[in-house]
């Protein structure tokens, strides 16, 4: 997402708008995980991404994806279906993968499913 270590590796992707994806987000310190289930909705950012294809090795690599080898990576990228406000659209995205991660219950659920909302509350001092 905008702001976010990993929006260089896109290049001069084009930002759609915001989306959101049916799912289940979780807290795992440094990094959240979605698990595409029927727990609620997940905000994100839908990019288009011109030279996608150049780009998947790095993207692959600092999300810890091996496309040969999809069941000993951390996340899989995956095509699914997202919602860019009520228009249905196709769009990859990494999925956490609990067999090398262990159960996403390790970490907090984000109700909210907004990783931005939720950071700014976990930075929050409390007065």
């Amino acid at each position: 997402m905008t702001g976010f270590s990993r929006r260089p590796l896109l290049g001069a992707a084009a930002l759609e708008g915001a989306a959101r994806v049916r799912g289940s987000l979780y807290d795992f310190g440094e990094y959240p995980g979605i698990i595409l289930d029927d727990g609620g909705w997940v905000s994100g950012e839908l990019y288009r991404v011109p030279d996608l294809a150049a780009r998947l090795p790095a993207l692959d690599t600092v999300e810890w994806y091996d496309p040969a080898d999809p069941e000993k990576s951390l996340y899989v990228r995956r095509e699914t279906g997202v919602l860019l406000g009520s228009d249905a659209r196709a769009a990859w995205i990494y999925v956490y993968n609990p067999a090398i991660g262990g159960v996403p219950e390790r970490g907090s659920w984000i109700e909210s499913g907004d990783w931005r909302a939720h950071l700014a509350g976990r930075r929050a001092v409390p007065r």
